[in-house]
């Protein structure tokens, strides 16, 4: 017959396997607010004292129970949208890489920002690894800094508006002064261009009604000279052309636009046309007014945000009104992700049970999207967790009350003595 003593092993492994199993409930109740956390759960098996009997119908005598493991519940969390570009969850399977030449880590928290330096980084400073646009093969580092931005000359401008019919008669004064130019013009309006450097330049259209009878006006185009290697605040004629219209107000045939040539003064390429056009004008007695005004260029723009699409790329807004690709956020699957180690901070490293990274990008194979503007939250039921937790403490008081139990049992044995 199994010695009773036995039972009091059995209690201490029930206590010590129940205590564990709470640990884990605690684990997931804590990191219920925590981004992207992956709630456990504690395995439990029976242990063994001996056996009693032959080979034949022998009787297993128990010895308690014991936490065989925790295993990790890698369920798809529900999402939070944030609206900033640069919270992003994982929507499927997939894992980001983060990590320096130290060490790799993989996470499905990614709630990222840009240092210092301009990496992109998670919330520990770790980089975030990809491929950049600009790059070789092979996982990188991100770097929003890396702004590439092709030709940005302007080349073509495009004006359409009306000119006033009734607006007095006046030649053009001609000459360096824009305060005469201006108070002679019956209308002036500008336009800013870009040179190939992608520096602004602003460039002015001075509107002469020269002839009542015939509908013709006389358009001229000036920059600053001091931008073309003249006097600072004078005004350089860069071109000129004339606008006619008929009796109904409608401009008449051929158009032709201003070809102006600038060698501007700031060591960018050398000198490129731009061809102003004013198509289509009007002449009704109507205030003078331009009602839009596009041209080709763009200058050097500055980051205003940053957002990832849903295939992973990470594209930098500009002020200038363009976007850029930085590169494209890598994602990494595994045969089994329970087998990945926990190492705190949000973070999973390999191992043997999880078998080797395959690294993707988002939205192609078995890998899953990105959602830019949210996060993934916690899969900690802290409803589910408090059941499980009055079962265990069930458990652990049992376990306890058979120590108290047996400890009198012996006590009688003693006392038989």
């Amino acid at each position: 017959m199994p010695s009773i003593v036995n039972g009091l092993f059995a209690g201490r492994a029930g206590i010590q396997s129940h205590g564990a199993a709470i640990s884990v409930l605690a684990d997931n109740i804590a990191n219920s607010n925590t981004t992207a956390f992956k709630s456990a759960r504690p395995d439990f098996t029976d242990l063994l004292a001996a056996s009693i009997g032959g080979s034949s119908g022998s009787v297993a005598a128990g010895n308690g129970s014991a936490v065989s493991s925790v295993t990790p519940i890698f369920n798809q969390g529900t999402f939070e949208f944030t609206g900033r570009g640069l919270d992003v969850a994982i929507e499927g399977d997939g894992f980001f890489i983060v990590g320096e030449n130290s060490g790799r880590f993989y996470s499905r928290a990614g709630n990222f920002q840009v240092r210092n330096d301009g990496l992109l980084v998670n919330q520990n400073g770790l980089p975030v690894l990809g491929f950049p646009s600009d790059g070789s093969s092979g996982l990188q580092s991100l770097n929003v800094n890396a702004v590439s931005q092709s030709n940005v000359s302007t080349t073509s401008v495009s004006l359409t508006g009306n000119l006033d019919a009734s607006a007095p008669v006046v030649a053009s004064p001609g000459g360096t002064d824009f305060t005469a130019l201006n108070n002679a013009a019956a209308f002036s309006t500008f336009v800013e261009v870009f040179d190939s450097l992608g520096a602004s330049h602003t460039v002015t259209m001075f509107y002469f009604h020269t002839n009542s009878a015939t509908r013709t006006w006389s358009v001229e185009a000036y920059v600053d000279a001091g931008e073309v290697g003249g006097v600072d605040g004078n005004a350089q004629l860069l071109g000129s052309t004339t606008l006619t219209f008929d009796a109904n107000g409608a401009q008449t045939t051929p158009l032709t636009p201003i070809t102006m040539t600038p060698a501007w003064d700031n060591g960018s390429s050398a000198a490129t046309n731009i061809d102003i056009n004013f198509d289509p004008y009007t002449q009704f007695s109507a205030p003078s007014a331009v009602n839009s005004i596009s041209q080709n260029g763009q200058g050097v723009g500055n980051i205003v945000s940053l957002s990832v699409e849903a295939d992973g790329t990470l594209f930098a807004q500009l002020d200038n009104g363009l976007t850029s690709s930085i590169g494209t956020v890598a994602l990494a699957t595994f045969a089994n992700p329970e087998g990945l180690k926990r190492s705190g901070a949000s973070l999973y490293t390999e191992t043997s049970a999880s078998g080797e990274p395959v690294v993707g990008t988002p939205g192609t194979g078995k890998f899953g999207s990105t959602e830019s503007g949210a996060l993934e939250l916690s899969t900690a039921d802290i409803a589910e967790d408090f059941i499980k937790l009055i079962s265990y403490q069930r458990g652990f008081q049992g376990s306890s009350r058979v120590i108290t139990a047996i400890d009198e049992l012996l006590n009688e044995i003693i006392n038989l003595a």
